[in-house]
């Protein structure tokens, strides 16, 4: 028989603090440079440095919508 799985339910997860942002430079597709935050998935810090990195995308997508006036609330 198969044991049931145990279900455990987490209030809070300390993902400490994220290391140095690493940025590698790329041709985008219009032909610009842009610049690439890398992560190492290995790292210790990965959680908190993807969630770093997440918090940056979003930070930079909403202020390109604010100049361009499509900021809804």
């Amino acid at each position: 028989m198969v044991a049931k799985p145990e279900i455990q339910f987490v209030d809070k997860i300390d993902i400490g603090k994220p290391g140095r942002p690493r940025y590698r430079t790329a041709v985008g597709p219009d032909g610009k440079n842009v610049r690439i935050r890398i992560l190492d998935p290995n790292a210790p810090t990965f959680t908190a440095d993807f969630l770093s990195s997440f918090r940056a995308n979003v930070r930079r997508a909403r202020a390109e919508n604010k100049a361009l006036g499509l900021d809804v609330k």
